[in-house]
């Protein structure tokens, strides 16, 4: 595998400034995307377009959640039938069969708006009354980057319709799409904590949906797999978001982009030990109905609906 520091895709061309994309650049843009989807699955955005204030004012109000009194966030659990709402230390495990339960807590926003039930209850509006709008904000923008990418990777194909993918997410911030935005918060790790053999922040794992879109903050901690099975730093650069491809496309392309493993790593110092580390994640997922099918007509993977791949991956990684 490249060096992932490396794989820095300069996103001017085609970024939320722009109306359309700029003729002069944009196939550098997507040549750049192919090489970085087909090798290492990871890659640095620049000059996205995304604001500097959307991604800050997220932060500060998932750490202003994270800070509230545990019996508090306890009353915006995720349940095991929905995809939003609070989930806490160790009952995620990203990889069940080598490590205990992940030492991460995390709150899963999703902007759904249901015909018969509401879950609004699971939102922290009394005591954090912008946390709504902030979460809302950052969704619906990187939902915009989002369609950009997904529109780039269809070229870098060339694919005989370069709108697929995103027509595969139009339902997207509706009933019938699971696109979430999760707020990770990893505690400081005190002298009193016990940490559990091979327990890590986030265990080894790739992501479920198309593509990823992750906002660091300035804590090290990220790792991507390689090809030999040895890990590799994806440190922080400010201004850039990492996105990597996920499960379900490289399903979809056949493996040709490919979905890396990643993980969170324990800190390394004892001055890391005594921060904290946050992040959030945008997943983004094709429509819960759409049948995912190889786009080359290789038929390498049978077809199947998101829906149903997604609740083959959940069951697997939750502990209720």
């Amino acid at each position: 595998m490249a060096d992932v520091t490396t794989m820095l895709v300069d996103f001017s061309a085609y970024n939320l400034q722009r109306d359309s994309p700029d003729s002069n650049c944009f196939q550098k843009l997507v040549d750049d995307v192919y090489l970085a989807l087909t090798t290492t699955g990871f890659l640095y955005l620049t000059n996205h377009g995304i604001p500097p204030d959307v991604i800050n004012n997220a932060f500060q109000q998932s750490m202003a959640f994270f800070a509230l009194q545990d019996e508090i966030k306890m009353k915006y659990t995720k349940s095991d039938h929905s995809n939003q709402g609070y989930v806490q230390t160790e009952r995620e495990s990203l990889n069940p069969e080598k490590r205990p339960g992940d030492y991460k807590e995390f709150y899963n926003y999703v902007p759904k708006i249901y015909a018969s039930e509401t879950e609004d209850h699971l939102l922290p509006d009394i005591e954090l009354p912008e946390f709504k709008s902030s979460m809302s904000c950052l969704y619906h923008k990187c939902s915009e980057l989002g369609n950009r990418i997904l529109e780039v990777m269809a070229r870098a194909l060339k694919l005989e319709d370069p709108l697929l993918f995103v027509k595969a997410h139009q339902g997207i911030g509706g009933s019938d799409n699971d696109t979430t935005i999760r707020a990770n918060w990893y505690p400081p790790i005190s002298d009193n904590v016990q940490i559990k053999p091979n327990q890590i922040r986030c265990g080894e794992h790739s992501d479920y949906g198309s593509i990823t879109l992750l906002f660091q903050d300035n804590i090290e901690g990220l790792q991507v797999q390689c090809q030999d099975g040895s890990f590799v730093d994806v440190p922080p650069i400010e201004g850039s978001i990492v996105m990597n491809v996920a499960d379900i496309m490289q399903r979809w392309t056949a493996d040709k982009f490919i979905s890396t493993i990643h993980r969170v790593i324990m800190p390394k110092t004892e001055e890391l030990k005594r921060s904290h580390r946050q992040s959030l994640a945008y997943f983004s997922h094709p429509d819960n109905s759409f049948v995912v099918k190889c786009v080359d007509g290789s038929d390498k993977y049978p077809p199947i609906t998101n829906d149903v791949y997604l609740k083959q991956r959940f069951n697997a990684t939750y502990k209720y």
